[in-house]
């Protein structure tokens, strides 16, 4: 597969990697094969499944449930794997050969989130990358939305444990009732936006009710289900097979016209501009539509898109785009000497950045917007981390030649001058990596 341009390496991944030829021109079919091509620099980083996890986790929870509380061991074991699934989340991006497939996977991820910032997600987070959302972005979006309601990384984080039907038997005998959290996200965030009320929101908690999701597979426990038929959105859910009603329900909504729009209008604005134009979010919201939801068809009208091809560049990278761009640019790979350290150390770097990993703060995710990463800690922070690459990187790079490779003829003249300027060489690298034209894609 030729690889992709520089413009599809800006503004559809993570920039150039160092050393590696471009293609010619912008191709939509070049960035659309990269979605069935294989890529083994990425599954390099393919972390263990959820399901051969459970034994450690169950374990954790049983242990944290005695009065000797949990083992050393056991802890040990449980930070190192959230340890290196931080890891994968911060050197994958930097080291897979298809851009934008992991520019999609991290796009999907952040639009139906879920985060550790009130805990006990972790050992979920990259799993449900992996496994909810990876194998579903060249798919229907419904399978997505399938995949990721069901998952139990979802079901923890937005406590839907705590959901019981106010009429079921376990509902009335321990006198609990419904947690709405994962409904309204649910229709707000992942999907609808717009276009349902406050009783579709309590309708469909109400059908949620008792699902569950582990290593038994998932499922709705018949004590916590609420009895009787549910209207949502102007259909009808019964009661009979919970577990197919809630996927039934979840393909109805996957295909309203508003989950169209709101697919179209996000992914336009992730990639392009923080207020994509009119005529592309209706293109992409009709494509959705006739297409019944197939990804694919509507990254083509995406790609294929005068805006796509726009020279100027106006989205910043988000911190995790920005330090794979940097460690991209600068050729670092696991053989680069003390790469273990970097590693552990890029994850401070990025919180002070304002992304610190799987640690989103909201539901709806991290800033999709540019003023969301530009408050003046942020900034400053990116300036650090630009001083502290380049001085990692030494004198031994030829940072005009640098400034070719991440920004060809798009580079400023202004830039250029004050990059060959430096005093010395990693002074120059560092004027280029902490530059808004290099934060920019």
């Amino acid at each position: 597969m030729e690889p992709a341009s520089l413009l599809e390496e800006i503004r559809f991944g993570y920039g150039p990697r160092a050393g590696r030829a471009l293609g010619m021109g912008f191709d939509a079919d070049r960035l659309l094969a990269q979605l069935t091509a294989d890529d083994p620099d990425g599954a390099a980083w393919d972390r263990p499944i959820l399901a051969s996890r459970y034994g450690l986790i169950d374990q954790y929870n049983t242990e944290k449930g005695t009065a000797a509380g949990v083992k050393p061991a056991t802890a040990q074991a449980l930070k190192a794997m959230q340890v290196a699934d931080i890891e994968t989340f911060v050197a994958r991006p930097a080291l897979a050969a298809a851009g934008f497939v992991e520019r999609l996977v991290n796009v999907w991820a952040n639009r139906i989130t879920i985060s550790n910032a009130s805990g006990g997600v972790a050992r979920y987070m990259q799993n449900f990358r992996d496994e909810a959302i990876r194998p579903h972005i060249a798919g229907r979006y419904d399978d997505m939305l399938k995949a990721t309601i069901w998952h139990p990384g979802m079901q923890l984080y937005l406590t839907q444990a705590s959901s019981f039907g106010p009429d079921s038997i376990a509902g009335k005998k321990r006198g609990k009732g419904l947690n709405e959290n994962l409904a309204r996200e649910f229709l707000e965030l992942h999907s609808m936006q717009t276009g349902y009320t406050q009783d579709d929101v309590t309708a469909l908690a109400m059908l949620l009710a008792g699902m569950a999701s582990d290593e038994k597979g998932k499922r709705v426990d018949p004590r916590r289900v609420q009895p009787g038929k549910k209207v949502i959105l102007g259909q009808t859910f019964g009661d009979d097979d919970p577990v197919a009603e809630i996927d039934r329900l979840v393909e109805y909504v996957a295909l309203r016209p508003e989950t169209a729009h709101n697919v179209g209008y996000f992914l336009a604005r992730h990639f392009l501009t923080d207020e994509p134009p009119a005529d592309l979010v209706a293109s992409l919201a009709a494509t959705y539509s006739a297409e019944q939801g197939d990804l694919t068809s509507v990254y083509r009208v995406l790609l294929e898109h005068p805006a796509a091809r726009a020279p100027s560049r106006e989205k910043l990278r988000t911190p995790q785009e920005f330090s794979a761009a940097t460690l991209r640019l600068l050729g670092i790979t696991p053989a680069a000497p003390n790469f273990d350290k970097l590693m552990r150390k890029i994850p401070g770097a990025m919180a002070a950045m304002g992304q610190a990993p799987f640690r989103a703060l909201r539901p709806d995710g991290w800033p999709e917007v540019s003023a969301g990463w530009m408050t003046p800690p942020m900034v400053a922070a990116r300036i650090d981390w630009a001083v502290d690459m380049a001085r990692r990187a030494g004198n031994g790079v030829d940072p005009q030649a640098m400034v070719t490779t991440a920004l060809g003829d798009t580079a400023s003249p202004l830039l250029r001058r004050a990059v060959s300027g430096a005093e010395q060489r990693w002074e120059g690298l560092a004027v280029l990596l902490g530059s808004p034209e290099f934060s920019r894609r």
